[in-house]
């Protein structure tokens, strides 16, 4: 039987180095991770990974959890992370949080019974105030990454969108059109740092027109999800008719879109609708969605790669890493006819 002693005599490297090399590990030059490998596919070195996982007392499996896997950002989220760890040498465990936090509870308990050596949590959409589950994955020395999001309350590492600048522009270049009464379809906390940022750059994009913004232009849903957009619109559509609405998710938007469609509404002519993700399904339409795109295989790349650092030692200052959105202007959006032309902002 080939052994790791055997490989690393026949690539001319320690045992230590062939070891780091083949669990995909940092500390080895990419060219001696290459040769290596290639070593040991050519000898059928076939490591014992549950022997060798029992005596390093390690499971090489990353913990992800997810709020609704029927969202295709969290489809995408999934998808990248599972890339990326894999990549890294690991094995990823999936679990569906609802948005409900007794269920991330449990989900968190589940990863420290089985031994995960790290989790990647993208925050429900409830507010928190119990965080005695995250202490005990730092009791267990498991590090903890938030994705997309975070909790308020908690210090943890987080890769996220600039949300707050995503919401601003996309709010901006709709004052720009023309728009004034631009509703945000938000969650039911709007405390939340999901709404929370949103709102806040929704905001700044109003002031800097010498417009105060009031939490009224914000419209609470239960479930950030389509048949809340829908149910809210028709909603709204029987107080009147708003220049445009915006949502916190394209899931939502895309519910918006279908209520305002059945009420005979001409989009973006009659009003403009827009979101914030860039799923797939927002460009696939007769009106396909202005939206704000949220880089997500980077954010997955760099939440994997952060908390594969804190796995392996590293023991810097807690880190927030956010990155640029991108606003995606398309037919769904234009300018408002209620006034007679659009306006240029400073």
């Amino acid at each position: 039987m080939v052994t790791l002693k055997d490989v690393a005599r026949r690539a001319g490297v320690s045992e230590g180095t062939a070891s780091l090399a083949l669990n995909r590990r940092p500390g080895v030059k990419e060219t001696t991770r290459q040769r290596v490998l290639g070593v040991a596919e050519e000898m059928g070195y076939s490591p014992n990974r549950i022997a060798r996982s029992l005596a390093m007392r390690k499971t090489h499996t990353i913990g992800l959890v997810v709020t609704d896997i029927e969202n295709p950002f969290f489809g995408s989220v999934t998808r990248f992370v599972d890339e990326s760890v894999r990549e890294a040498g690991y094995s990823l465990i999936l679990s569906v949080s609802k948005d409900d936090p007794e269920l991330e509870d449990s989900i968190l308990s589940t990863f420290i019974s089985n031994r995960v050596e790290g989790v990647i949590i993208v925050p429900t959409l409830a507010f928190r105030r119990d965080f005695r589950p995250f202490k005990a994955l730092q009791s267990h020395r498991i590090p903890v990454v938030f994705t997309t999001a975070y909790y308020p309350g908690f210090a943890a590492d987080c890769v996220m969108t600039d949300l707050e600048e995503g919401s601003y522009r996309l709010t901006r270049y709709l004052i720009e059109m023309g728009h004034r009464e631009i509703l945000l379809l938000a969650t039911e906390d709007l405390k939340m740092g999901q709404s929370a940022l949103r709102i806040a750059g929704y905001q700044k994009a109003f002031n800097e027109i010498g417009v105060r913004r009031e939490t009224e232009a914000v419209v609470r849903c239960k479930h950030a999800d389509f048949y809340n957009g829908y149910s809210k619109t028709r909603e709204i559509l029987k107080r009147g008719l708003p220049d445009a609405i915006t949502a916190i998710n394209d899931v939502l938007a895309l519910g918006s879109r279908k209520a305002l469609q059945e009420e005979g509404l001409e989009i973006p002519a009659d009003i403009s609708v827009a979101g914030y993700d860039d799923v797939i399904y927002s460009s696939l339409s007769q009106s396909p969605l202005t939206t704000v795109r949220q880089a997500i295989p980077r954010i997955c790349r760099e939440s994997v790669n952060l908390l594969m650092d804190r796995i392996h030692g590293d023991r810097s200052p807690l880190r927030t890493v956010k990155i640029e959105p991108e606003l995606i202007v398309r037919g769904s959006t234009g300018a408002c006819r209620k006034r007679i032309s659009p306006v240029q902002m400073a």
